[in-house]
């Protein structure tokens, strides 16, 4: 908005005490009055340029109107903000190996309109609209589609609020459950190479057997470090007390979570920890399939003179209901679990901003143990013997860097992981059954991410 202003100052000279909106006066009046104030042109430019400087000037000011963004109104404020997160992910599942330009789904590109507005002393009001983007995203791509699939784009946050400083925060509509981000915390300034969260690069990848043979099951299916995400719900958080927030949240049919946040610093550290329960029967496959409640959690630590800090992650599952099995069996899954470490180190190496190292271990047991196949269960197991899967284990480890050019609001990164599972498989009476080898996967995500 400030080129109109610039404008006008450039209009009106020095009496700019005197100045009118352009939009309020037509350019006519705007001559008018500088010839009142005293405003002496010079004839010579005045032969020169005769009527076309206003048309020029009413030209541009149109030009202007047109292509600037501007609030609908002057009381309730506007930011528009987001990111473009863009990588290459090269792949080998131990048979065949590739690279694909694709959106990064650990940070993925996305724009965001949030503003608020204060209503009274100690009281606001606002709204936040957040669209994430669908661009070939690094969780959704596998050996046979380098495009992904689904929408364009997805309505992450559409939400409004209000907020007393003394009572505290209630927002209602498509906003983050109270477990969303509780197992996140980090502190390492690397969460965008890798984090937590480690199905969402290469996880929609099938697993490939020992000899080649393709399985319909992925990554994605046997890790996952059970965030919450968003949903449609009302959300109460308390205000701030000694650096805690406490939370709750209920929505969809039916979802509801409790939670508490914590930060801290004091001695050359900073603590960031959260911890958050949550019940789901709504079990339509958008969030579930089988009634569960989950517990899950984290601890950040960084030690700020010497740039160490580290992280553990974990969290649990457990099924309240039954299902029908890949034998045809009604049983209830295993209870789900998952632990994640994480540690760094940020070093100030050259003069373009931090430069963060990390190294990751990851174990996740059982996130696999009811499934409806039974062909899976004969092609994991050796001889086609098992009719179904009882249980699975997954381990990731990796490592990586992230260069941060603080004057463009950028990252650069390069991340590697290596992914390994394998089955617990029974047969039709319930013993073990051996299983096929399962190909080590392997990943390496480099690309950059900027801020606007």
């Amino acid at each position: 908005m400030h080129s109109f202003a610039h404008l006008r100052a450039a209009v009106m000279g020095s009496t700019s005490a005197q100045a009118v909106s352009i939009r309020a006066v037509s350019l006519r009046s705007v001559a008018i009055a500088l010839f009142a104030l005293g405003a002496a042109p010079v004839p010579a430019m005045a032969a020169d340029l005769g009527g076309n400087c206003c048309a020029d000037l009413e030209e541009r000011i149109a030009e202007l109107e047109a292509t600037t963004a501007r609030k609908g109104n002057r009381k309730v404020s506007l930011t528009v903000a987001g990111q473009v997160n863009k990588a290459i992910l090269f792949w080998d599942d131990g048979a065949e190996s590739n690279a694909y330009v694709v959106g990064n789904k650990n940070d993925q590109t996305n724009i965001s309109f949030t503003g608020d507005a204060k209503v009274a002393p100690g009281w606001a009001v606002g709204y936040d609209l957040t669209l994430r983007v669908r661009d070939t995203l690094s969780d959704d791509v596998n050996q046979d589609d380098d495009n992904g699939s689904g929408d364009p784009f997805q309505l992450w946050q559409s939400h409004i609020w209000v907020e007393s400083e003394n009572l505290g925060k209630v927002s209602l509509g498509r906003a983050s459950r109270v477990s969303d981000t509780a197992p996140e915390n980090d502190m390492s300034e690397a969460g965008v190479a890798g984090y937590a969260g480690v199905q969402d690069i290469g996880g929609a990848f099938a697993f490939r057997r020992a000899d080649g043979v393709l399985l319909g099951l992925g990554w994605g299916d046997v890790y996952n470090h059970i965030n919450g995400d968003t949903a449609n719900l009302i959300r109460y958080d308390t205000p701030e007390i000694a650096g805690f927030i406490a939370s709750a949240s209920w929505g969809e049919d039916d979802i509801w979570d409790v939670g508490l946040r914590y930060e801290g610093e004091g001695g050359g550290f900073k603590l960031a920890a959260s911890v958050a329960y949550t019940e789901i029967t709504d079990t339509d496959g958008e969030f579930a399939d089988v009634d569960q409640s989950t517990v899950i959690g984290s601890v950040a630590v960084l030690h700020e003179p010497s740039g160490l800090n580290a992280l553990i992650s974990a969290g649990s599952r457990q099924f309240d209901d039954s299902t029908i099995d890949a034998d045809g069996a009604l049983r209830t899954p295993e209870d789900a679990r998952f632990i994640y470490g994480k540690i760094g180190w940020i070093a100030k190496l050259n003069a373009l901003g931090p430069t963060a190292f990390y190294g990751e271990y990851g174990w996740f047991k059982d996130f696999v143990s009811v499934q409806d196949d039974a062909g899976l269960a004969a092609d994991l197991s050796v001889g086609g013997a098992a009719t179904r899967i009882s249980g699975s284990t997954a381990e990731v480890w990796g490592a990586g860097v992230v260069q941060h050019i603080e004057a463009a609001e950028m990252q650069i990164y390069l991340g590697y992981r290596n992914h390994s599972a394998d089955f617990d498989l029974v047969n039709g009476g319930g013993a073990a059954v051996a299983g096929q080898g399962i190909e080590d996967f392997h990943t390496v995500i480099a690309g950059s991410k900027i801020a606007f």
